[in-house]
């Protein structure tokens, strides 16, 4: 491997540069996407949003409408919106800002296990990951998750080579709110101690014991809070049982919120009954639970973007930076699994990376996978990937061929197979059509009228006859200078109501455009004696004076 260098300046402002210029990039193109300057009703990012609002105007406890979910997150986002203003392109502009800081965090965690070009490489992958950027413009916790979790790895290997108090109690805070953001990632430091400290070592033991004991403290706030919403003991998330049983049923395809497979009551039980049903399930029918953790680790690692709330799909029409390679998962999961296979990282410190990769990937096999989910195991594996390529890159250098080939052949096998058409096509969501005209009008307004086309056009296709569709699509064909494509679609608005004024009055327009005078004047006509009679004395006015023009135009 190349020889492990000390921090540059340079390169540290250059991966900022990089991560900065992305996100103003992406911000550019984000602006015309409804969900810019929308909650959507129908999301947990709506349950987070009100919360939100609850504890800004006063509530301690941050009431949403289902407090379901850890309320760690509603809390980050109240406390925003109580300093700042209920500005939500503010908030989107600070998420950006976290995730900057996440890449330099990738960053410099490789340069601390491995090197200058794993580091760069680990940051790249990273930082053009368009879920990533995705999740950074949406509220969910996903990218706060991701933060706190580089963070914490960050922080334990500084507290390992330099055991400070004030670098214990970071470590600990940083852990404790990545563990109160989402509970499960506490399996990372289940397994982080067993990795690490084998063979027994005194010395890390006692630092391990000191960060646990900083973040058992700090948990006592929300646990509290728990205990005053719920009535009883919560692991800071309630919908967790009833979210581990759906994603533990042995008929579960293993990818996505699957409400046929809820079990009744979940919401409301404790956690050793949940224990108790989903043990009787793995003894019960052991082969098909196997078949189940088989089907999830195959999507854990492959292109899907499995949906929930937000559809990867969907967003990708509105930047190109979500659409490059470096969007597809498979491509960093291949690289971190080929790495792993060839064992190209060794060392004490690289358990702890182990540990991170290990703990995160079983936590969220043991729920279920969706997109967002998986957001914040994409650092470890693209830390673990940019060191695969500098192997790579380091074997080809010194002519070691066999090696360098064996690699190439594997990484390439699993891209291929975990983007296998029939398993990794995306999934039409439940309220696309709802979006697309959300989409097709915001660009409208915004006067991006040849992206309108697309989402308009789509909708169309399920809704033939939807009159605020077909308006819009044909303003948009008109602008784009498709006026006889823009015609057929005002002609089919007038069949569909033939009542409406400013539709004829449009289409006249549209036919004096063509030069097409006796049916410009023909309809003019038609949009005034319409205006008249709903009394709109000013639109009739100007219709009038079209009708005298367009039939002096006839008479030519």
């Amino acid at each position: 491997m190349t020889e492990k260098t000390h921090n540059k300046p340079l390169w540290f402002f250059l991966i900022f540069v990089m991560a900065a210029l992305t996100r103003a990039y992406y911000l550019t193109d984000y602006q015309y996407n409804p969900f810019f300057m929308y909650v959507y009703m129908h999301t947990d990012s709506y349950d987070y949003y009100l919360g939100a609002h609850n504890f800004a105007a006063g509530d301690l406890l941050a009431l949403s409408p289902s407090n379901r979910f850890s309320p760690l997150y509603t809390y980050f986002v109240g406390l925003f919106f109580k300093i700042t203003g209920q500005d939500l392109i503010a908030f989107w502009f600070f998420q950006f800002t976290m995730g900057i800081f996440t890449v330099l965090l990738v960053y410099r965690v490789a340069l601390e296990l491995f090197n200058h070009r794993a580091a760069i490489f680990g940051a790249i992958l990273y930082n053009f990951y368009g879920p990533a950027l995705m999740y950074e413009g949406v509220m969910l916790r996903a990218s706060l998750l991701t933060f706190l979790g580089i963070l914490s790895l960050y922080l334990v290997i500084q507290v390992l080579k330099n055991p400070r108090n004030l670098l214990i109690l970071a470590a600990g805070i940083s852990i404790s709110l990545f563990i109160q953001c989402r509970p499960n990632v506490a399996l990372i430091f289940l397994l982080l101690p067993l990795l690490y400290l084998a063979p027994f070592d005194r010395k890390n033991l006692k630092l391990f014991l000191q960060i646990a004991g900083v973040a058992l403290i700090f948990f006592i706030p929300l646990l509290y809070r728990g205990w005053l919403v719920h009535g009883k003991f919560v692991l800071f998330d309630a919908s967790g049982p009833a979210a581990l049983l759906i994603g533990n049923h042995p008929d579960y395809l293993g990818i996505g919120l699957s409400k046929e497979h809820e079990y009744p009551g979940a919401l409301s039980m404790g956690y050793g009954e949940m224990l108790a049903v989903f043990w009787d399930r793995l003894a019960g029918q052991p082969l098909q639970m196997l078949g189940l953790y088989v089907r999830k680790l195959f999507y854990m690692f492959s292109s899907l973007e499995p949906y929930n709330n937000y559809d990867f799909l969907l967003f990708k029409k509105f930047s190109p930076l979500l659409n490059t390679p470096l969007s597809n998962f498979s491509l960093i999961s291949s690289l971190a699994l080929t790495g792993l296979l060839f064992q190209v990282g060794k060392g004490k410190n690289i358990k702890l990376l182990y540990g991170f990769m290990g703990g995160i990937t079983v936590a969220i096999i043991l729920f279920y996978i969706l997109a967002r989910f998986r957001i914040p195991m994409v650092p470890y594996y693209a830390i673990f990937a940019g060191f695969t390529l500098d192997t790579f890159f380091f074997r080809l250098k010194q002519s070691q061929w066999i090696k360098s080939a064996q690699m190439f052949l594997v990484c390439s096998f699993l891209i291929l197979l975990f983007n296998i058409p029939e398993f990794t096509r995306g999934v039409r969501q439940s309220y696309a059509d709802e979006l697309n005209l959300k989409i097709g009008l915001n660009l409208i307004a915004n006067k991006r009228y040849s992206q309108a086309i697309e989402p308009l056009n789509d909708l169309i296709k399920n809704n033939p006859d939807n009159r605020p569709v077909l308006r819009a699509q044909a303003l948009a064909l008109w602008k784009t200078r498709k006026a006889r494509k823009a015609i057929l679609v005002y002609e089919k608005l007038v069949d569909l109501i033939p009542g409406d004024a400013g539709t004829h009055f449009d289409l006249a327009t549209l036919y004096a455009d063509s030069e097409n005078w006796q049916k410009a004047l023909s309809h003019m006509e038609f949009s005034e004696r319409l205006f008249r009679k709903k009394r709109e004395p000013h639109w009739a006015d100007i219709a009038r004076e079209q009708v005298k023009l367009y039939t002096n135009r006839n008479k030519d």
